[in-house]
């Protein structure tokens, strides 16, 4: 039997910064002489659209950025040899039906092949299937809830739901040699992975998964060997120039080698650098924080009391990133607000914000969040005080 190789990266998509090198086909002047070699190597490779290829105008209403990329841009992409990728993830919806409808025509007449959505829920594509010689590697594209769900006659993604992703995991195992789990969710900004994620992917391996892979996160996460499976906290970016300004953290990202020989594999990070406008090859290979983290991750599963110490210390600094927002969303429009902000530094205005609470009113803010009625109640409250209709676009 042959061998096979498969590489996979994380986040991609061409932004105004680079348009025009990715409309040219450019993969030299936006990956690297190394780079392109690596993949060049692959007998197949794998990346995560961040979003679709369209040229609409009209995003679907929604809190956060809605993120595209012109049909144009799709020449570097298929020139770097990119076969499959998945489209189960945050912003892949952001431009409706319409955004849906051009992305799927930009990739098959590219003849790459797409898979973690469909035309409605009854419709989503979940996996592909890889046959090599005689061996059979099925890849598999689930994501957590964003604006991204299918509806009976909407287009949307294949979204993670225990129950379903683990019976068609184990049902799909038994159809191929190798099962490759690409996940699209996690704590966006940390190299971090909570205790939801870990027990997730646990579960996904004992359903079938020989690997199982995160993504949406933005940063390097660690690596697990659970078994005989392999698992990737947070692949890191890949091309996705967002934001024009990042912090290291943001700057580097993993594209993993998977190298399939009879009835094993090995898996083989290789670190890739941000660059102005595209990403290159780590001639240094300094993957040796990535390998303390997994190190120190390893000893957190196994019960360390001083690793789980320094988890939730850590996992709590990345999630104050995110406190500001959470606490402005629930407060309404309250105008103090705004006057506040401008004479406080952003550290005193999150004390302010968090100060204006009651004990109590945090209480019933966690059990609305923690509580699977009360989150289900929340969420029916408000879509309809939002008054939505079965399109959600504008």
């Amino acid at each position: 039997m042959k061998d096979t190789k498969i590489l996979i990266a994380g986040d991609l998509l061409p932004m105004p910064c680079n348009y025009d090198l990715f409309a040219a086909g450019d993969t030299q002047a936006l990956f690297g002489d190394r780079l392109c070699a690596l993949f060049a190597s692959a007998d197949y490779r794998v990346c995560n659209f961040e979003g679709g290829f369209t040229d609409s105008d009209k995003p679907i209403e929604k809190i956060g950025p809605s993120i595209k990329a012109p049909v144009s841009t799709i020449k570097a992409i298929k020139n770097l040899g990119i076969n499959y990728a998945t489209l189960g993830n945050t912003h892949s919806m952001d431009y409706g039906r319409q955004g849906y409808l051009d992305t799927c025509q930009t990739l098959s007449s590219n003849r790459i092949e797409y898979f973690g959505w469909g035309e409605n829920a009854a419709s989503v594509k979940a996996y592909a299937e890889i046959r090599d010689g005689d061996r059979t590697i099925i890849l598999y594209n689930t994501t957590e809830r964003f604006e991204n769900a299918p509806g009976e006659d909407y287009p949307g993604v294949n979204l993670y739901d225990e129950y379903r992703v683990c019976r068609e995991l184990h049902e799909l195992k038994r159809r191929c040699d190798f099962l490759i789990v690409l996940y699209h969710g996690g704590i966006e900004g940390t190299h971090c992975n909570s205790e939801i994620m870990r027990t997730r992917f646990r579960r996904m391996a004992d359903n079938g998964a020989d690997v199982v892979i995160s993504q949406h996160t933005h940063a390097v996460g660690e690596e697990e060997r659970y078994g005989s499976a392999y698992f990737l906290y947070g692949q890191g970016n890949f091309c996705f120039h967002f934001r024009p300004d990042v912090t290291p953290l943001l700057a580097e990202g993993l594209v993993l080698e998977l190298d399939f020989t009879g009835d094993g594999f090995t898996a083989k990070p290789h670190r890739v650098l941000r660059t102005e406008l595209g990403c290159v090859y780590d001639e240094q290979q300094d993957l040796s924080e990535f390998y303390a983290r997994s190190q120190t991750h390893d000893a957190l599963v196994a019960g360390d009391k001083t690793a789980m110490a320094a988890f939730e210390e850590q996992l709590g600094k990345d999630c104050d990133n995110w406190a500001t927002v959470f606490f402005t969303l629930f407060r309404g429009n309250n105008p103090l607000d705004k006057k506040k902000r401008e004479l406080l530094s952003p550290e005193e205005y999150l004390r302010y914000l968090k100060d204006s609470y009651t004990r109590q009113q945090l209480l019933g803010m966690q059990m609305f969040m923690r509580n699977e009625e009360f989150n289900e109640v929340g969420n029916k409250i408000l879509s309809d005080l939002l008054k939505e209709t079965d399109t959600k676009e504008i």
